[in-house]
């Protein structure tokens, strides 16, 4: 089998965000880098500049990857891919099998949270009113009175 695509398989201009800045003023229409969400499947032009302002101009957008913020509420996540004629992935194979076992492994933690508390919560009132200073909100609002009483007891001072 072949070598894996890593960080020097990418043309120059799209290792800094700088360098790609200055390769798509050079030529609008020939080099471009775009954002795009795996889950809402959104997609835009990536604001070059505003990056440069936030992050500086050697910042590399290769084998990085963003919360969506494209689309109000989704949780999905933002890839980059950038245009020489075409356009191209921003990331290796190695990134890729990486991202896919952090998200298997948040996934089943999440689905075993659920699991777990789920059963806790049944037969319980939600209340809203404001918990004591250091106790969490959402602890707070599924407590019995019996059991708000000893977290206030057991609360940090």
């Amino acid at each position: 089998m072949g070598a894996r695509r890593g960080p020097a398989f990418f043309p120059a201009w799209t290792h800094t965000v700088g360098a790609m800045k200055a390769a798509r003023d050079e030529k609008p229409d020939h080099f471009g880098v775009r954002v795009s969400c795996d889950t809402c499947r959104e997609g835009r032009d990536v604001d070059l500049d505003a990056i440069i302002t936030k992050k500086g101009a050697d910042f590399s957008l290769v084998n990085r990857r963003a919360r969506c913020k494209l689309t109000r509420g989704c949780r999905g996540w933002n890839r980059f891919f950038y245009q020489g004629g075409v356009m191209r992935p921003l990331w290796t194979q190695e990134q890729v099998e990486k991202w896919m076992r952090a998200d298997t492994a948040r996934r089943s933690a999440e689905k075993l949270g659920r699991e777990k508390v789920v059963p806790l919560l049944h037969g319980r009132d939600f209340r809203l009113d404001p918990p004591p200073r250091g106790i969490d909100q959402l602890l707070w609002a599924v407590c019995t009175d019996e059991e708000r009483r000893e977290l206030i007891r057991r609360r940090p001072r």
